[in-house]
């Protein structure tokens, strides 16, 4: 079996069948990184971003380029060394000179600290530490994903009226006898794995928005291949989300943050890849030994011929126990072999959508997941629900009405009912209840009248917070591990 692409007097081995074509690694690898680049010269905007532009003291001749790195996850990864490839011909073609600067930021917790000093000292090594010798083109900053609760100076209690979905808020001042953290919120508040997925993922991608709009980055370049893609988009309407899919898949407009325009787009470079084409990818390049979970990612679907591995049984879970977020990643991981037209249909179809047309009486974005609102959830739901209760009348519905009351669920009502007038009262003294004023999207009301306890939640106030003051300086071992491969962890240290 020969490479379809190699010149016909000189073909090599096939390694790789991907889209019904034979490959060898070379000429993959060329594929893949095309497929990259292509997307990074996507327009005019990103096309200035990511060239070299002469005279290189004209101001803005360097862009500043965000990538989020996760070592748990095989597309920032090969993202970041075709981005390494195309910095370095850049030094080779213009005299060490490059169109942009990368800083590569990586959102970490307390269990999985240990993992990411190791890995990333043999990443920086090996893949950043030749081309900052040339120039300061790499930039290595983290931060713990507490810093989501500890830089805010305020928080919001949620509460959702079970009676008309109306959602009520009281603000408090933080200080350090107070200041919460992701375990504690996950553990007190999340009811089932779906909620804990969703906050963590809301958590992280505040996290770098704000690193982004904070520190003037011109691009945040996103590691998410067609198949994640469209895992996010079919999540997204499971999740009641769907008006967000076009302001999630837009690349020509600047993002915007509580209501603030940024300086930067985002961009899916990966987009036109499948997820077993990265995994390919990353086997060839051996780029496995740099992720946490290398174990996981040895057995994940790949278009290897040779080298070809699937789930064994005994790693996979039952539905009942996945999240929304599982299923629908192991929907597309099934198919993405056989029917990879599927997933590309749901991307192309998505990416033709545009932004609702809102019926808010000015322009509003949920307090939690920072989406835009165009119509408010709770009249919607209040409209088509019956919440009121039937009476009780009986001798035996009294008593079984009791024994609800003193079980652990009516135990949880009754609280919840305390914590609901307490919210109110205090609510309706601040400037907290204004009038049309949405707090929520109808996806993350729903998350919270289902899957929080109590149909409560305490959130930290967005317009408080200020990511960069503490990144990367709470652990100083990952600091020396930057300072010894000569990277620049952060400005101030």
């Amino acid at each position: 079996m020969e490479c379809q692409r190699c010149p016909a007097s000189a073909r090599n081995p096939a390694t790789v069948v991907s889209r019904k074509e034979k490959f060898c690694d070379e000429c993959f690898i060329k594929f893949v990184s095309t497929k990259q680049r292509k997307q990074m010269m996507k327009d005019e905007y990103f096309r200035n971003l990511f060239k070299v532009i002469y005279p290189f003291e004209k101001e803005g001749s360097v862009s500043k380029i965000l990538l989020p790195l996760s070592l748990s996850d095989s597309g920032s990864l090969v993202m970041l060394d075709i981005v390494h490839d195309l910095l370095l011909e850049q030094t080779k073609q213009h005299n060490n000179r490059t169109g942009f600067t990368v800083d590569v930021l990586t959102v970490f917790t307390e269990e999985n600290v240990s993992v990411i000093k190791e890995r990333m000292e043999s990443l920086i090594n090996e893949k950043m530490s030749q081309l900052n010798k040339i120039s300061n083109i790499f930039n290595v900053h983290f931060i713990d994903v507490n810093e989501f609760f500890n830089n805010a100076s305020e928080v919001s209690t949620f509460i959702i009226d079970n009676e008309n979905f109306e959602i009520f808020s009281k603000s408090k001042s933080v200080d350090d006898s107070n200041i919460l953290t992701l375990k504690e919120i996950l553990g007190k508040y999340c009811l089932n794995n779906s909620s804990r997925s969703d906050l963590i993922s809301i958590i992280k991608t505040q996290l770098i928005k704000h690193f982004a709009y904070e520190n003037g980055y011109n691009a945040i370049m996103w590691g998410h291949s067609m198949t994640k893609l469209s895992e996010v988009i079919i999540s997204l309407v499971v999740k009641g989300k769907g008006s967000q899919i076009a302001t999630f898949l837009d690349s020509e407009s600047f993002d915007t943050l509580n209501n603030k325009p940024c300086k930067y787009k985002n961009l899916y470079p990966m987009k036109d890849l499948l997820s077993v084409e990265i995994e390919s990818f990353l086997q060839i390049r051996n780029l496995a030994q740099f992720l946490i979970n290398v174990e996981e990612t040895n057995v994940k679907p790949n278009c290897l011929i040779a080298r070809k591995s699937l789930p064994s049984l005994g790693q996979q879970k039952l539905v009942k126990n996945m999240t929304i977020n599982e299923i629908t990643n192991k929907y597309f991981q099934d198919i993405q072999n056989d029917y990879s037209n599927i997933i590309s249909t749901v991307l192309r179809t998505a990416d033709k959508l545009t932004q609702p047309k809102s019926s808010m009486a000015k322009p509003s974005q949920c307090q939690i997941c920072q989406s835009k609102i165009y119509t408010n959830p709770s009249n919607w739901l209040n409209r088509i629900t019956v919440t009121s209760p039937y009476p009780v009348e009986t001798t035996e519905e009294k008593y079984l009405f009791k024994q609800w009351q003193d079980s652990k669920l009516g135990q949880s009502h009754t609280h919840y009912v305390e914590l609901l007038n307490e919210i109110k009262q205090g609510a309706s003294n601040s400037l907290d209840v204004e009038d049309g004023d949405v707090k929520l999207c109808y996806g993350c009301l729903i998350l919270l009248n289902t899957s929080i306890k109590d149909k409560n939640l305490v959130w930290p106030k967005v317009d408080t917070m200020d990511i960069t003051a503490n990144a990367t300086n709470k652990n100083k071992e990952l600091s020396q591990i930057l300072d010894q491969f000569e990277i620049n962890s952060d400005g101030e240290e």
